[in-house]
């Protein structure tokens, strides 16, 4: 075994050496028709010139690693490809020192195929994946978020608790143009109310975030008594649609020793 991994590491350094050897070597004389045949189909981000600005290479696409003038280390990677920047990170906490590459328009975009893209490199790349594929290309339908029907992405949880306690139901929605969202009660009779009501007792609060399509809502019953037993709805509306989730809300009975 410790041969078997002594071997390995050997391998392992062999590699890398060999790696490094051929990244930091001397750059040779251009000649264009020894470079190897990289076509822009198989590079999602674009092509770029390898770091001796000779033969064209595949780019680093978002997030990935890159060349950087300042990391020594990093001459490795090739250079970021188009509307990308490659920089380093701030937030390696001792760590050694990496640069990725940043897209320059980090604005939320909507598709022309519908979809909503986290930023402009995003939605690039999605189109020359389609170009891959045959199918058409996606371009910037609009500079915001495609407009979305709800969607509850945190659902309220069924609760049991003592008479006399505190009770919270949380319900979070996500949806372009923002939902509303409001919380219908059902009791074990049918009997329905939706809330928020003039009710002090039982109250409600609406909170956006964590993005700015995405909201947080909470029920509060203060003093739980057992005519609160029953259903619970979450929900969320915009004009594009409706959905809701449910749970239940039990009173615990004391049992008498």
């Amino acid at each position: 075994m410790a041969t078997r991994c002594l071997f390995t590491l050997l391998t392992l350094t062999f590699v890398y050496s060999a790696i490094l050897a051929q990244q930091t070597k001397p750059c040779e004389p251009c000649d264009p028709s020894k470079c190897p045949l990289t076509s822009d189909k198989e590079c999602l981000a674009g092509l770029t010139l390898d770091r001796c600005g000779c033969c064209q290479v595949c780019a680093q696409r978002e997030s990935e690693l890159c060349n950087h003038p300042d990391i020594p280390a990093s001459k490795q990677y090739e250079a970021c490809g188009e509307n990308l920047q490659c920089k380093i990170r701030a937030d390696t906490r001792g760590a050694p020192r990496e640069a990725r590459c940043e897209c320059n328009d980090q604005v939320e975009m909507c598709g022309s195929d519908g979809k909503t893209y986290r930023n402009y490199c995003h939605l690039m790349e999605s189109s020359r994946l389609a170009k891959i594929e045959q199918k058409p290309l996606i371009k910037v339908f609009k500079r915001k978020p495609c407009d979305s029907a709800p969607e509850i992405t945190l659902p309220p949880v069924s609760v049991s608790n003592k008479t006399g306690s505190n009770v919270f139901l949380t319900c979070e929605a996500a949806g372009v143009p923002l939902p509303v969202v409001e919380w219908v009660y059902t009791a074990p009779n049918g009997k329905q109310i939706v809330y928020p009501t003039d009710d002090d007792r039982i109250s409600t609060l609406v909170r956006g975030g964590p993005n700015a399509h995405v909201l947080t809502s909470w029920l509060q019953i203060q003093s739980l008594q057992n005519n609160d037993q029953g259903s619970y709805t979450c929900v969320a509306s915009n004009a594009l649609g409706k959905v809701e989730r449910s749970c239940t809300v039990s009173v615990e009975t004391s049992r008498e020793l």
